[in-house]
């Protein structure tokens, strides 16, 4: 069935609505969310990129979210200090970037870090609009308007939607390229193979994993029409635009100047690959990664609707494939999301749920065919679409923490996962709310992240507890609470950062029952002096 290519009055008045909803949350989480571990790092990259002056290690971003944010961190407030300094000896941006963030109050990290993000809010937009517009092609309008909806909902997604962080701009851009890429399928020609090309250029200035797209387009050109200008212009419109972004600093390859930036990145990647990168799953700690890690954080984090959909709409599928329904066209949309997790699920680097958003959006238009049957009745559709919401009002606004009901909530999330799927280190700001609010003006806090502790707490309101990645922290192998209220950041009670002999070093947190949490990211306990044994020099 064909649609009209403009929207009518009422599905455009209803986009308008959900894009209007969809900035108003991310605007507020983009004030509200606390300092998470990349972004100071990435700021630094940021700022010093606009200046010309973008060389510090690792060099693993991509240009595209310096491109789009670096201007408006640059005019922030972010005091980076003067290359004399002892921080700049490392040569690391990860330094400079903590530095920073250490020297600034609480006002100033708030109002600096919300006019960084603000830019790169952008992306989750974009992403909710191509959504709809893909999906009212290869659906229908009332199914597009449902899947732009149920991605606006989606609280991971959210969450990340708000921080200065290229994940989003990867979502966006590896759907743009699909999206391209189905458009030239189904009509060949230069302005197609042009937008397709673009398409690719933002897919790899976005992410460095998104590098696949190329051989991928060069692919598609050579099955579908053989034409070797259209060939020519997904190989150097791509290649022209990396050089531009990489400020034209290029590496030599043989004769061949490759993007600077970009070859650095690719290596500092290849090396990081080759280190081990422990990922805590089921409760254990495993070195090297799983290739079930995904898939057990897409179970544990996608809201239950989204995993009842899929279920439905991928039986649907099936059976239009067994009847010979489908057309090459639709696996355009059905198998990037699938290509997109099982990369992930081979590669060592399984940082957190967040890594696999690029294969959302693409889960959300199988989801589609699942909604389609009810399209044409649009209460049924809208009482099915209304739990999606729940979430939203429930957790709000920790998203980043988020687990769906099925796993046991948010409370629970330690049970399966760690890193940037529980704590980022966002939630200074909502332990200091809870702590005044239940009248504990002392506190004992371990703390893991990039935020300022003491920009939200005075030195004789707290009580440091040194992890135990220093000499300091090092000094015994199991932490003994002495009577007295704890708060302690999620990722340090797994313990899969430390070395072998202190991983139980939080144990007895581990082992106790929170009486509160601070955003699902930091754990508040009470030990009454009756219970606790008193830990040396504490």
């Amino acid at each position: 069935m064909a649609f009209p290519n403009r929207p009518g009055r009422g599905e455009a008045a209803v986009l308008a609505l959900l894009v209007a909803a969809h900035a108003t949350l991310l605007v507020h989480l983009a004030q509200r969310t606390g300092v998470t571990v990349d972004e100071p790092s990435h700021i630094v990259s940021s700022i010093l990129y606009w200046e010309g002056n973008d060389r510090l290690l690792p060099r693993d971003l991509p240009p595209l979210i310096k491109i789009a944010g670096g201007w408006a961190a640059a005019s922030a407030g972010f005091a980076i200090v003067e290359e004399s300094h002892p921080v700049w000896k490392a040569n690391h941006e990860w330094e400079i970037g903590l530095d920073m963030i250490r020297r600034m109050s609480e006002r100033g990290i708030r109002t600096a870090m919300f006019r960084a993000r603000l830019p790169l809010l952008v992306f989750p937009l974009a992403t909710l609009v191509l959504l709809w517009w893909w999906g009212r092609q290869i659906h229908s309008p009332p199914a597009g308007l449902a899947i732009a909806f149920l991605f606006l909902a989606e609280p991971t997604a959210l969450g990340h939607g708000a921080l200065f962080k290229n994940d989003h701009a990867a979502t966006f851009t590896f759907l743009l390229f699909w999206f391209t890429a189905w458009r030239f399928w189904k009509t060949p020609t230069y302005s197609s193979a042009a937008a397709m090309a673009c398409g690719v250029a933002l897919a790899i200035l976005a992410k460095l994993s998104l590098l696949i797209v190329v051989p991928l387009a060069i692919l598609i050109v050579l099955v579908r029409s053989w034409n070797l200008r259209y060939l020519a212009l997904v190989v150097f419109i791509p290649y022209l635009a990396s050089v531009a972004a990489c400020q034209f600093q290029v590496r030599m390859a043989g004769l061949l100047p490759l993007p600077a930036l970009m070859w650095d990145g690719v290596q500092s990647l290849l090396s990081n690959s080759r280190e081990e990168n422990a990922v805590y799953l089921l409760g254990q700690r495993l070195p090297s990664g799983s290739p079930f890690y995904f898939a057990v954080a897409a179970a544990v984090k996608s809201p239950e609707l989204i995993l009842l959909l899929f279920a439905g709409g991928a039986g649907l599928l099936a059976l239009r494939l067994k009847r010979r329904l489908l057309n090459a066209g639709d696996l355009f949309w059905i198998l990037p999301g699938l290509l997109y997790f099982a990369l992930a699920s081979l590669s060592p680097l399984q940082l957190g749920f967040r890594l696999i958003l690029p294969a959302l959006p693409f889960t959300l238009l199988i989801c589609g065919a699942a909604l389609q049957p009810a399209a044409s009745r649009k209460w049924i559709l809208l009482s099915l679409l209304l739990p999606a919401a729940a979430p939203l009002a429930v957790y709000y606004p920790s998203y980043l923490s988020y687990f769906n009901l099925i796993s046991g909530g948010p409370a629970k999330g330690l049970r399966y996962l760690s890193d940037s799927n529980v704590d980022w280190g966002q939630d200074l700001r909502e332990l200091r709310t809870w702590l005044y609010q239940h009248g504990s003006p002392r506190a004992s806090i371990s703390y893991m992240g990039a935020d300022n502790v003491f920009a939200y707490f005075l030195e004789d309101e707290i009580d440091w507890i040194e992890p135990p990645f220093t000499p300091a922290g090092q000094r015994t192998r199991i932490f003994r609470p002495a009577p007295g209220i704890y708060a302690i950041s999620a990722n340090l009670i797994s313990g899969q950062f430390f070395e072998a002999p202190y991983r139980d070093y939080y144990r007895v947190f581990r082992e106790a029952e929170p009486i509160a949490y601070a955003g699902y990211s930091i754990y508040i306990y009470r030990f009454p002096r009756a219970d606790a044994r008193a830990h040396p020099g504490h």
